[in-house]
């Protein structure tokens, strides 16, 4: 009987040292006491969680580790894993937990239907405390609500308490959060006039220090919000057109597309993006080369090699390109001014071989601008036309949007 109860013993000793080592990496207190449960329309239980532990000494322990939380939150996989932590320790988060939790959720994205509901908890809590965020929680935090696309009314107290925080202290933002706390607002369509103008004002000195995809989210902010900026997208040009070979294709592109939009005229930061665009045209996505011939037919600035280097790449990729992005190609090649482009005949009739059969899938404002196209560069496409004859009776109009 001793030498059993000893065995015994014995095999629980390494069980005992792993449940010691793993209490260590992140403390588990008692389950929670729920406050409220409710279910969803999916018909899961959501449950908003007072993380404050049953034992006294577990919950005086727990927010001793805020670090190994985040990590935690960090490598979470599904937006179940994140929430299931928030339900847990929700009551020990620090600023940084709750940063972390939005930029992992915005990392995962979208899941289910209920998907809001399940964050309400969040959302709140993070209400309570956002006036007390620095520049990095706060840019994580917006970009994950711009990406997760929560603009509902629910969401509106969240977003200005984030602007009026922002706001006072966007002077001393580092170059990061300044660049994507501009995309977030414009990304999610937010007027914020006072915002957009403060950081206007304090990004040129911060532009040395932004990341090429930095300086072009940036410009697109600008461009997108339909703020004006104009000395902010002059430093930009200044400061871009030297490190253009840092930038990958769609930054390019997206910045080229900003430019053009915001009718910001930038020449040398035009010429130095059709350089560099044509060297890595192969390397363009069918949507990277249509925006590029876009931006530059829009802008009206010439790019006879760029334009050619299109004609010639673009044939052989059509059939991957989606039917707005062969509109705003044709497009392109007829607005653009006549010292720029050739003809492009064999673009042409590539464009209208790929179109011809996918017609039915082209929007109505498509149409008409690939019917003006080749109506402009007097192309003959009989098939292109009989074709499009069946689908409108209208006259084309002129101005696509970008892709």
């Amino acid at each position: 009987a001793t030498t059993i109860a000893s065995h015994g013993l014995a095999s629980l000793a390494p069980r005992m040292h792993m449940r010691r080592l793993l209490s260590l990496a992140i403390p588990s207190p008692p389950a929670p006491r729920l406050l409220s449960t409710r279910v969803t329309r999916s018909g899961r239980f959501l449950s908003s969680v007072n993380a404050q532990a049953a034992s006294p000494s577990s919950a005086a322990s727990f927010p001793r580790h805020p670090k190994q939380l985040t990590v935690a939150l960090q490598r979470a996989r599904t937006t179940e894993e994140v929430l299931t932590l928030h339900a847990r320790y929700g009551r020990a988060f620090n600023q940084v937990n709750l940063a972390a939790c939005w930029s992992r959720l915005g990392r995962i994205g979208r899941a289910e239907p209920d998907f809001e509901e399940q964050l309400a908890e969040l959302r709140l809590q993070t209400l309570e405390s956002v006036g007390e965020w620095g520049d990095h929680g706060l840019s994580n935090l917006v970009h994950a609500l711009a990406k997760l696309r929560l603009s509902g009314a629910e969401w509106q107290p969240l977003w200005l308490a984030a602007e009026r925080t922002a706001l006072a202290q966007v002077s001393s933002f580092e170059a990061q959060a300044t660049s994507n706390t501009a995309w977030s607002y414009a990304k999610a369509r937010r007027r914020a006039p006072e915002l957009f103008d403060a950081i206007a004002a304090a990004a040129p000195a911060r532009l040395r220090a932004m990341s090429p995809q930095a300086l072009s989210n940036t410009a697109w902010a600008y461009a997108t919000a339909r703020h004006p900026a104009p000395a902010l997208l002059e430093a930009i040009a200044v400061e871009a057109a030297p490190r253009l070979g840092e930038f990958n294709t769609q930054a390019l592109s997206n910045t080229a597309w900003a430019y053009a939009s915001a009718g910001h005229a930038a020449p040398r930061l035009f010429d130095a993006l059709a350089a560099e665009a044509t060297r890595r045209l192969p390397d363009f996505s069918p949507q990277g080369v249509a925006n590029i011939a876009w931006a530059f037919a829009t802008a009206r600035h010439p790019a006879r090699p760029l334009f050619d280097a299109i004609a010639r790449e673009a044939p052989a990729r059509l059939s991957s390109f989606r039917e707005q992005h062969l509109s705003n190609l044709a497009w392109s090649f007829a607005i653009a001014p006549t010292s720029a482009v050739s003809t492009a005949p064999a673009l042409f009739d590539a464009i209208a071989a790929a179109a011809v059969p996918r017609l039915g899938e082209f929007t109505p404002q498509g149409l008409t601008n690939l019917a003006w196209a080749y109506a402009e560069v007097a192309h003959p496409a009989p098939e292109l036309y009989e074709a499009i004859g069946h689908r409108i009776g209208t006259a084309p109009e002129r101005h696509p949007t970008s892709c």
